[in-house]
């Protein structure tokens, strides 16, 4: 009762104040320490090899080496580029070293923020220092801009190698403003869970220093304070206000059903089935040349260990890290190699997690689809999936991970109402640990656990995922890839800054079938890739609003396919095949609103002929025929009429809140006595 009164305000006057006085000394053990760690002296080094994560930057080309065998990197911008640069606090100095692309100098105009600096730079590499005052933000913005040359078929600017950044002395305002805020959201949160004040202080406290460990061990050079606490510091405080106005529903728990021998035997044959079509394309060669880029990893791996993670800018996540590296070892043994062109064996293991994946996913539809089917139409809906192209095509051909990601975002959904979400979570932090594309459905996770169980329920589910992740992070964070595990999560955007990457979607409709540097601005000062973002993040918000008015399963799978339609059609930078995701949430949704095997199987049609259409290594002919057709603008526009059908149907479910729309059948297994909650 105690957080109850906490946040409505109504609170007797002395608990208040005890909550208040916690909170204030709280606010001190956060700042006061942040500002005695940034008082010391600190620098860093830059080199253009950095990733991202560590030097956000635009507008410059790939790095090169400079002439006469020296060892040193640098970097041609375009004539107008922006480096955002760790601030170190205090009164900075930038040492950044400079050439020019031609034998006369060039006039170079460079800003720090708002303080700007004029120079000519000559043809030779010379290194400039600059006094900087001290920087309100977490990192200081350098914008360039300089006279363009054109060479070799490329507009140069300035080539810029080494950057050195020193200071130290006043910590930035808005690092100290989002550890305040953090504070601030995670307390309120805390006391709203049910948490007694010593525990939510102590939680708090265990944060804080783990904060203060990090800018101590030369975090504060990631700069990612300033952005990552105040988004989560305004989450916290968004959901205990949401907790306050609408109360939990907390579920009743159900007896897990447990399958008949007829359920048994259709399983079997449906996977029989699902694994014979799978096998005539398991040792297919390679016909993108993603397999090849697997096995590459893999060899990395398999001779360097995790050393190898992220050794020639590699971006893959820990779990197909791990298991590429475990998979490694037998190949040898068994004869294969990791050079192209490829032997079955090695194909054989890179596909084979994603094989099983897949055939779990298979039985999870005919699982599901019991609870509302009989077994003949639920084996029909199970076989709609396992014999969808995208599908097989996805797994067995073509080897990638989605299968992976398919199945642990199914159980993050299908499985909210159980132990207060905790199992959903779990499941959805292994999806995130597989790719980044999971994000995708933390809007849904976040409501759902919220309607369902309530602020409590969300704090133990979200501190159970973030353990996982820590855990799972940790044995490459040791073995020193940190910038590269970093830059794998936060390389995600922006990694293929095109509108779109052969997706029928929006970009590809409104471009007439082409594509452009998602960068560029598409209405007045917004980007494509903003538009894509913000269109995106309504149709998000929409679905929260309505999991808000209902959160029961069916609300919940039909969310899922909103938000995964929308994600292929929205932003910018979506490739070929990212339909995938809505299939099996679809395939789902069939068992209680069966008239949606129309929209199935329309957006089965356009997924095989999106994949087929924009890679020649499948089809051939196909190609061809999709490359000179307008056939794509069709489906695009098909694609496009889907998410709007959808998000309409979602819309009047929302609406029936108080109405049973479909209820499932009487439990047609046999019921176990175990209870959930065990």
């Amino acid at each position: 009762m105690s957080a109850y009164f906490f946040i409505s305000g109504r609170a007797p006057p002395r608990r208040r104040m005890v909550d208040v006085i916690v909170l204030l000394v709280l606010l001190g053990t956060a700042l006061v320490p942040a500002m005695l760690l940034y008082e010391k002296p600190r620098d860093t080094t830059i080199t253009m090899d950095a990733p991202a994560v560590l030097l956000p930057r635009d507008g410059l080309y790939r790095y090169e080496r400079l002439p006469s065998g020296s060892s040193r990197i640098y970097s041609w911008t375009d004539g107008s580029s922006t480096l955002k640069l760790p601030n170190p606090g205090g009164e900075t100095i930038v040492r950044i070293e400079l050439l020019g692309p031609t034998t006369r100098a060039t006039p170079v105009q460079m800003r720090f923020g708002r303080v700007p600096f004029s120079l000519l730079a000559p043809p030779e590499p010379r290194v400039y220092s600059i006094a900087l005052p001290a920087m309100p933000r977490e990192r200081i913005t350098l914008t360039i801009d300089s006279p363009q040359v054109n060479i070799h078929r490329r507009k140069l600017g300035i080539g810029i190698s080494t950057i050195e950044i020193a200071g130290g002395g006043k910590a930035p305002a808005q690092v100290l403003f989002a550890l305040a805020l953090a504070t601030i959201g995670f307390y309120v949160l805390l006391r709203q869970a049910g948490l007694p004040r010593l525990g939510a202080a102590g939680t708090i406290l265990t944060f804080q220093a783990l904060t203060m460990l990090w800018l101590a061990a030369g975090g504060w050079s990631y700069a990612r304070l300033g952005t990552v606490l105040p988004l989560a510091g305004s989450a916290a405080l968004a959901t205990a206000a949401l907790d306050r106005w609408r109360p939990a529903i907390h579920p009743s728990v159900s007896r897990r059903a447990l399958p008949t021998r007829h359920d048994v035997i259709v399983i079997a044959t449906l996977l029989l089935v699902a694994l014979g079509v799978r096998l005539l394309y398991l040792a297919a060669p390679d016909p993108v040349g993603d397999l090849e880029l697997s096995a590459r990893r893999m060899g990395l791996l398999y001779a360097n260990g995790l050393a190898g993670a992220y050794a020639g800018d590699g971006d893959y996540l820990p779990l197909r890290l791990y298991w590429l590296w475990g998979l490694s070892k037998p190949v040898p043994l068994l004869g294969g190699s990791f050079a192209a062109p490829l032997p079955p064996v090695t194909l054989l293991l890179i596909k084979l997690p994603g094989l099983l994946a897949d055939l779990a996913t298979v039985a999870a539809i005919y699982w599901w689809s019991r609870r509302w089917q009989p077994i003949r139409v639920a084996a029909i809906i199970t076989t709609l999936y396992a014999l969808a192209p995208p599908v097989w095509i996805n797994v067995a051909w073509w080897g990638q991970v989605d299968a992976m990601l398919m199945l642990a975002l199914l159980g993050a959904v299908i499985l909210l109402d159980r132990v207060e979400g905790r199992w959903s979570w779990l499941c959805w932090g292994i999806a995130v640990l597989i790719k980044t594309q999971a994000v995708v459905l933390a809007p849904l996770l976040f409501i759902s656990t919220l309607r369902l169980h309530g602020a409590r329920g969300l704090v133990r589910s979200c501190a159970l995922a973030l353990g996982l992740l820590a855990l799972l992070w940790a044995p490459l964070v040791l073995a020193g890839q940190l910038p590269g595990l970093l830059q794998s999560y936060d390389g995600s955007v922006g990694r293929f800054p095109r509108t779109t990457v052969a997706a029928y979607n929006l970009w590809f409709l409104v471009l007439g079938g082409g594509s452009a540097r998602d960068t560029e601005l598409v209405f007045g000062a917004i980007s494509y890739r903003i538009a894509g973002l913000v269109l995106f993040g309504i149709v998000a918000a929409i679905v929260c609003l309505a999991l808000l008015r209902r959160s029961d399963a069916p609300a919940r799978i039909e969310s899922a396919v909103v938000l995964a339609l929308a994600f292929f059609t929205l932003p910018t930078q979506i490739h070929e095949r990212y339909l995938f995701l809505a299939l099996a949430f679809l395939a789902l949704r069939i068992a209680s609103a069966p008239w949606l095997a129309l929209p199935y199987l329309i957006l089965v049609l356009t997924a095989t002929l999106n994949i087929l259409g924009t890679l020649k290594g499948f089809a051939p002919a196909v190609y061809n025929y999709m490359s000179s057709s307008e056939l794509p603008l069709l489906l695009a526009l098909i694609n496009l009429a889907m998410l709007g059908l959808m998000l309409g149907h979602l819309l009047m479910l929302a609406r029936a809140e108080n109405r049973a729309v479909v209820q499932p059948m009487a439990p047609p297994f046999r019921l176990s006595t175990t209870d959930d909650r065990r």
